[in-house]
């Protein structure tokens, strides 16, 4: 009998992955009784299964080419603080830019819908769609997991929430971790808290709330870690693509802001959320952004140079304490192929393992009644890498130590990523770390936005994941701004200040919007997409301190300057044609560093009204 279309095991502790697929998927899946999956694209598809049932689902649905290795992905705010510094990227009020025309998509936790921030003056609300993933619903087909609500229906909520009623009896998604309200407010928050206002008061949003991954969230109760928000791929991927699909149907530039990241990956560009993100970002209006996490002091990333066939590089690894369920990979570079070994705090070795393609083997070390399961991907689907899959079961504390012994070597390159920081005992960390190559994935694609973030007075944040991409054709991060003691909206309203990646990702969010709406809804570059804007930003960023060289690891291409970014603009765009009948219809001016363009009848009036000191130009 068929699997419903919507089914229990994507709320269950079945794991979620992500699968490429060719040929007739969906209705090949349905057949099967132990996994259930759905679409998401003409080629991604999502399935949920239990891990022992992967080899069997294979052979059942031989549309499935490749199923993806999970990747633990988490929240990119850290602990706030107390100061306002917002202020500091607001522009010009002459270019009259406040996102209006312009969508805000956004893979996070949701948004308190309630919160006056995203409310208009009369009472409608700035929330064009909700998904919430993590209502169950069987009745609405658009989506495969969660409901979605309407503008329509939000407004009807809000009406039910002045009136003393329930709203959540019309519209029951809340965000009760916060981050995705957080955020919000930092993009675009109407000012209706005196207290602060977002980049772009004038967009709108589309929303998507996130499911919580309960397999993942089970392993990390079972490991002892405190609780923190988890997330698989297969949803952020969807969600993703729910907000595109969405902007193209009605019509409208978005900037899909992502607030979440994972450690684990190729780290190149070309894993699958990555190849994804690349081929949206060729989209006209469409502008993904990403931070690079908070992982560039977490100790979590090894890396090394084999010299020769033969040669041995060792990487050791502390384990604080016993940890029930542990995994992570090793990345070999193409065309490198490399065997492990591994050797146990008290001496006790694997053995080499030796490389070849889809090779599994089980290690029992007796003396610590540890289990290991080690995998071969030779090549990886996606990137063309070795990888080696290892997990671990009731790894036990101590030093543990990798062996990679090259069989082929070119240049030797391998690199390593454990899981999240947050999702690992406090204390696991490699011995010998590097903090570079340390930006998360899917900061890591082309097409994405990736911004690097600091901390008052320019001070550079040891946390703040580092470039570079591995694939040398891939510049990251782009830019930095601000990235602490940023005051904004939370749910049931009231301020408060919050620091980190995605929090830096949301000012860059909101500088985009208003990029959007000068470029396509005000008419002055219609073509405006991902590579132009990525462009700008880097065009106008600040790269007066000299102390560094431009790209760099930590920041990119320089420090946001949303004003030098207009600078640049008002050098493309100025032409002859605001010649018209042979006299100006125009005025220009530079108001310190922003070119700005008048209408010849209002500057007089302009320049009264605001007792600025301008120069005109000749």
């Amino acid at each position: 009998m068929p699997v419903p279309r919507k089914c229990s095991l994507y709320y269950g502790d079945a794991p979620n992955y992500l699968v490429a697929y060719r040929g007739n998927f969906k209705e090949e899946i349905d057949r099967v009784s132990y996994a259930c999956g759905d679409i998401i694209t003409d080629t991604i598809g999502v399935i949920s299964v239990p891990t022992e049932y992967i080899d069997q689902l294979y052979r059942d649905v031989p549309s499935i080419l490749y199923v993806d290795p999970r990747s633990k992905y988490v929240l990119q705010a850290v602990s706030p603080s107390s100061v306002d510094n917002i202020n500091a990227i607001k522009i010009n009020p002459y270019l009259d830019l406040t996102g209006r025309g312009v969508l805000i998509g956004m893979v996070d936790t949701g948004i308190d819908y309630l919160n006056d921030e995203f409310i208009r003056e009369d009472d409608t609300s700035r929330i064009v769609s909700i998904w919430d993933q993590t209502i169950q619903d069987t009745t609405d087909l658009s989506v495969y997991i969660g409901k979605t609500y309407s503008n329509a229906e939000i407004n009807n909520a809000i009406q039910a929430y002045r009136n003393n009623q329930v709203p959540y009896s019309i519209v029951p998604t809340k965000d009760d971790i916060g981050h995705g309200t957080q955020m919000a407010g930092i993009i675009g928050a109407r000012g209706f808290n005196q207290d602060f206002q977002g980049i772009a008061p004038g967009s709108e949003y589309v929303i998507v709330k996130l499911m919580e991954s309960k397999s993942f969230r089970n392993e990390l109760e079972a490991n002892g870690v405190p609780y923190t928000p988890i997330y698989d791929v297969s949803e952020i991927l969807a969600a993703i693509d729910y907000l595109k699909n969405y902007s193209v149907a009605v019509n409208r530039p978005m900037v899909i802001y992502i607030g979440v990241g994972t450690t684990e990956g190729s780290h190149d560009g070309n894993n699958i959320i990555s190849r994804y993100i690349t081929s949206i970002g060729r989209i006209r209006g469409l502008i993904p952004v990403n931070g690079v996490g908070n992982e560039g002091a977490s100790d979590g990333h090894a890396s090394g140079i084999i010299q020769q066939v033969g040669g041995i590089s060792t990487v050791e690894l502390r384990i604080p304490r016993e940890i029930k369920y542990f995994s992570f990979g090793i990345w070999i570079t193409k065309p490198n192929i490399v065997s492990l070994n591994v050797i146990s705090p008290n001496g006790e070795a694997s053995n080499f393992i030796k490389a070849k393609s889809k090779q599994v083997e089980t290690i029992n070390f007796v003396f610590f009644r540890t289990q290991m399961v080690i995998k071969y991907y030779m090549p990886e689907h996606f990137t063309g890498h070795e990888l080696i899959a290892i997990n671990f079961n009731n790894i036990k504390a101590g030093i543990w130590t990798f062996q990679l012994r090259g069989d082929y070597i070119t240049d030797g390159r391998y690199n390593i990523w454990l899981p999240p920081q947050k999702t690992l005992p406090e204390n696991t960390r490699f011995l010998q770390s590097n903090p570079y190559t340390t930006l998360t994935v899917p900061s890591t694609g082309r097409n994405v936005a990736t911004v690097a973030y600091y901390g008052n007075n320019n001070a550079l944040i040891a946390a703040s994941g580092k470039g570079p991409n591995l694939n040398e054709y891939i510049i990251n991060p782009d830019i930095a701004t601000l990235g602490v003691d940023i005051i904004t909206t939370k749910p049931l309203g009231g301020t408060v200040t919050v620091s980190g990646s995605s929090v830096a990702a949301a000012i860059i969010a909101g500088a985009c919007a208003l990029l959007l709406q000068w470029g396509i809804i005000n008419g002055n570059d219609r073509t405006m997409f991902s590579t132009k804007v990525i462009a700008y930003l880097i065009l106008g960023a600040d790269r007066s301190n000299t102390i560094y060289r431009y790209p760099n690891r930590e920041i990119g291409y320089g420090f946001f300057d949303l004003l030098g970014t207009f600078n640049i603009i008002s050098r493309s765009y100025r032409t002859d044609l605001e010649f018209i009948n042979g006299r100006r219809e125009f005025n220009e001016y530079y108001v310190n560093k922003l070119f700005v363009r008048i209408p010849d009848g209002i500057t007089k009036r302009i320049i009264r009204r605001n007792n600025l000191n301008i120069i005109k130009l000749n």
